[in-house]
């Protein structure tokens, strides 16, 4: 017995020398403060795992154990290396649940994400390589005394009971028991004790609205235009009584309070926008690493061009979540939050999506229709779009695309696709482009082919902006088919074409998109990071730079908007841009931006220019759009109100 209280004793100084270093590293690498008191308590929560996993390295035989905690340490850090480089190249942390789901769909991406591994985090590896080391020099001869250990356990037991106080009665403990906000979490309590809690957290889910009651909605107002006609209102187009009828029959209570939730907010407005393009066509592009730094002027004229003569949001957002390009697609199809803890498209890909995009346009009346130049390798696009109203949809396994070494051709796939869907009288087309997908700092057909050009036009420009480059000209010249197309077919004047990112160019400094994106954006302030293009175009339309803030969730309900299509804005996190209280920027981690200022969650800091109590209620109402969004998915709420989406016609 008092071996194993030496073996426990010694096994647990072990631990902590490893993990409190690893904590620290992290800290100073990762958060701009490192005392506090979340550092006291990350520090308190640590010793506490230390001598957990000491007690039970203790249940083996001395060398079996030994080699056990090694083992931990080793763990532990590749974990904290894990953890940063996800931070690095994909902008948000890993969770345990994301990672389960999308296993076995991330190989392709595995030797970059190591090559690019900075080598400062390697540093996490020195603490385990000293102690294992040490520990086999190390014999366990010393006899302790077992009151040792009561003294011992206390002492624990009272570490943790201090840790748990620091955040009793605080907003912490619900991010506690769910650590949705992944790096709030790891900010709060620490890698170790956020590994135990995402774990934890795999079979449950914090669905509880911090506001659920009904609020009422103002009497709508009817107002006149200059002209002196009435100006409907939405507001009063808009009968809840039905939808309340069916509320107060249903059974579920997770469906009562999705129901009562939505009815409770606010509806945006008719406005000088809405019906702008009616019956227009749309061609709606995710382009791959949407960038400023790939419109050119004189390398992409086209995309240039779309951009001058077009409506050019100058500042919108791009939030980055767990899986970036899916969930991108997902927000501007569905507009609702996904959930940093899964791949959210391929997690809830059955779900039936009234409220899609696709359904939308398909209710009123088009074709409609969705094209990749990849296989659905790493998302399950044809098993969503089915359940979304997509009346077809081809990839790579359905048409007869020439491989390349790297990524796919955009110009190919719309040499390929456009046939299929341009003699339709009505149509909505989505695109998702691959032309401009990294490695920008390897060779790839499509990296290299333009070299020579842009040589001559940016001899300056280091190789992997020149390699981002030459992909956006292969972009480009499928933006330069596309439109000859449909001026061939007598359709661009009547055709709405939307361009939008799913990330910035990822495995890119973000100093290399400051100095070669343009003056478009401070790249290297704050959020400004995930500032990307977003451009609507027609061959009509009046060139105008809009200035006020947006992001993806926004692009859906702006869209149906335009096209004046009827529609329950409540249903979607997004509002339309024209609306006046579109001002909502949510990122992944609870950080947001409004007209007024920002929100950084990270650090739990905000703009002077918001008062604490604009903060709480903002915070209040971010929390309640992650969790009605994760009820919506958990209960396929629309599976169960396939009609709410779709309002009278005006």
């Amino acid at each position: 017995m008092r071996k194993k209280c030496t073996f426990i004793l010694i096994s647990f100084l072990q631990l902590s020398f490893n993990f409190l270093l690893i904590e620290s590293l992290f800290r100073v690498l990762t958060f701009p403060s490192f005392f506090g008191l979340s550092f006291f308590r990350i520090e308190l929560f640590t010793i506490t795992i230390c001598a957990l996993l000491a007690v039970f390295a203790a249940l083996f035989n001395e060398h079996s154990g030994k080699f056990l905690v090694n083992l931990f340490c080793w763990a532990f850090a590749v974990y904290a290396i894990t953890q940063l480089q996800f931070m690095n190249y994909y902008g948000s942390y890993m969770s345990v649940k994301a990672t389960v789901d999308g296993a076995g769909r991330i190989g392709e991406y595995v030797a970059p994400f190591i090559s690019l591994i900075k080598p400062v985090y390697y540093l996490a590896l020195v603490p385990p390589l000293i102690t294992t080391l040490w520990s086999y020099r190390v014999t366990y001869k010393a006899m302790e005394h077992p009151k040792r250990m009561i003294l011992f356990a206390a002492g624990i037991i009272a570490a943790e009971a201090i840790a748990l106080l620091t955040i009793a009665g605080t907003p912490l403990v619900r991010l506690y028991k769910n650590p949705n906000f992944i790096d709030r979490s790891i900010r709060e309590f620490g890698l170790s004790r956020f590994l135990i809690l995402d774990i934890c957290s795999i079979n449950h889910d914090d669905t509880e609205l911090l506001v659920t009651e009904e609020t009422p909605q103002p009497t709508p107002e009817v107002t006149a235009d200059p002209k002196g006609e009435e100006v409907p209102s939405r507001r009063a187009d808009i009968d809840d009584s039905a939808w309340a009828a069916i509320r107060d029959q249903e059974e579920n209570e997770d469906l009562k309070k999705i129901d009562t939730y939505l009815m409770s907010r606010p509806v945006s407005e008719y406005n000088e926008a809405t019906g702008l393009f009616k019956d227009y066509n749309v061609v709606y592009i995710m382009v791959e690493a949407f960038d400023y730094m790939g419109i050119d002027p004189e390398l992409t004229p086209n995309l240039y061009k779309m951009k001058e003569e077009g409506w050019d949001f100058t500042h919108h957002y791009t939030p980055k979540f767990s899986c970036a390009t899916g969930e991108s697609e997902f927000v501007s199809e569905i507009s609702l939050v996904p959930m940093s803890d899964v791949c959210t498209p391929n997690q809830w890909a059955t779900n039936d999506w009234a409220n899609s995009i696709f359904n939308q346009f398909e209710h009123a009346g088009y074709y409609t229709s969705a094209y990749h130049n990849w296989i659905d390798e790493y998302y399950d696009r044809r098993i969503l779009y089915s359940n979304s109203g997509c009346q077809a949809y081809m990839n790579y396994d359905d048409l007869n695309y020439t491989r390349l070494w790297g990524w796919q051709s955009d110009l190919e796939m719309m040499e390929l696709t456009v046939p299929y869907w341009i003699d339709q009288d009505k149509f909505f087309t989505l695109y998702v482009t691959s032309s401009t997908h990294f490695p920008y700092d390897q060779g790839s057909e499509l990296g290299n082919r333009y070299l020579n050009e842009i040589s001559a036009v940016h001899p300056d420009y280091p190789i992997n902006v020149q390699r981002y480059l030459s992909k956006s000209m292969e972009l480009d010249k499928a933006m330069e088919y596309l439109l000859n197309q449909l001026e061939e077919a007598g359709k661009l004047d009547n055709t709405l074409i939307i361009l939008f990112a799913d990330h910035h160019p990822l495995e890119t400094p973000i100093k290399d998109l400051a100095d070669y994106g343009g003056q478009e954006a401070d790249r290297l302030n704050g959020f400004d990071e995930d500032r990307t293009p977003l451009i609507f175009y027609t061959s009509s339309m009046t060139p105008t730079k809009l200035d006020r803030i947006n992001s993806t969730f926004d692009i859906l309900p702006t869209t149906l908007n335009l096209i004046g299509l009827p529609y329950e804005p409540r249903i979607y996190v997004g509002t339309d841009y024209f609306d006046p209280s579109s001002e909502l920027v949510i990122f992944p981690n609870g950080s947001w931006i409004t007209d007024n200022g920002a929100y950084d969650a990270s650090d739990d800091s905000f703009d002077n220019t918001l008062s604490e109590e604009e903060v709480k209620a903002r915070n209040i109402e971010v929390q309640n759009l992650f969790t009605i969004s994760r009820l919506i998915y958990n209960n396929d709420y629309f599976h169960f109100r396939p009609t709410v989406p779709f309002p009278l016609e005006r």
